[in-house]
């Protein structure tokens, strides 16, 4: 059984830990607001384009690329929930099923909890890691470099892993496919726009404009879900520390009148003697 010391230092110690996990509530709920306002601010600005050219270069069921390249959007630090091990999990299981049909899939990896997840059993598929992406906010410029570096890979389809926020409590790891860049090259694809300068040139542009724009819509979906999730976890570990020092302040305050009772009547019992 442990002593008074013993259970007042256990007490003394979850109810440092709860001051500390209410403060990261706070902080986090505060960052989401933030992080939401900017994601439903940008969220018009990603469909538009997305609906102009996901006709033309969307993923349809019966399409099988030789070769895949994945971006995997996880965050840099952890206490959020289990946002990033669904990002791992559906990552191996997109490379195992990308093995199956007979494509060659290779993996850009944003935010080191992804990359440590996968970095045992899929590192053979890296093609590149990109860490502390998230030191600032999120920009289109970093959407862009991205962007260029998925493009820089020549692959039949693209596609990006991320988080997709719904509520608080509720996000889903989404997966955004895209068919090459070599597809707009066909004949009858955006006829019907007129075009001022080399019509192939011109869509080569307006295709990595879409990615990076795809890939900063994802960026800001996979944040917010991110702040929201640690929000969650932060007030989940609160009420747990809560009960915890209920049950520890039950049995210290019962094993301190326990003693005391024990040494008053060694006092009694001394005095009876005397």
């Amino acid at each position: 059984m442990p002593s008074v010391k013993d259970l007042g230092k256990r007490l003394k110690s979850v109810t440092s830990t709860s001051k500390i996990t209410k403060a990261m509530k706070m902080v986090a709920a505060s960052k989401l607001r933030q992080a939401e306002t900017t994601m439903n601010a940008a969220r018009p600005f990603a469909l538009s384009v997305q609906d102009l050219m996901l006709p033309h270069i969307g993923m349809k069921g019966d399409d099988k690329p030789e070769n895949v390249l994945t971006l995997a959007i996880s965050s840099d630090k952890g206490l959020c929930g289990g946002i990033n091990s669904r990002v791992v999990k559906e990552s191996k299981l997109s490379m195992a099923a990308l093995q199956e049909q007979g494509a060659s899939p290779e993996l850009l990896v944003l935010g080191s909890k992804a990359r440590d997840g996968l970095i045992r059993t899929h590192s053979k598929y890296f093609k590149n890691t990109y860490d502390e992406a998230y030191k600032g906010p999120i920009t289109f410029s970093l959407a862009s470099f991205l962007a260029e570096q998925m493009l820089a890979s020549s692959a039949g389809s693209y596609t990006i892993l991320y988080n997709k926020f719904k509520s608080v409590i509720a996000f889903d790891v989404t997966a955004m496919s895209f068919k090459g860049p070599e597809v707009l090259g066909e004949s009858g694809v955006f006829d019907e726009y007129e075009f001022e300068g080399e019509k192939e040139e011109i869509l080569a542009d307006l295709y990595q404009f879409n990615l990076a724009c795809s890939v900063y819509g994802c960026l800001l979906e996979n944040l917010t879900s991110e702040q929201a999730s640690r929000m969650t976890a932060m007030d989940s570990a609160s009420n747990n520390a809560k009960d915890m020092i209920s049950k520890l302040q039950l049995a210290y305050n019962r094993l301190r009148q326990a003693k005391i009772t024990t040494e008053l009547t060694e006092i009694v019992a001394g005095a009876e003697s005397v």
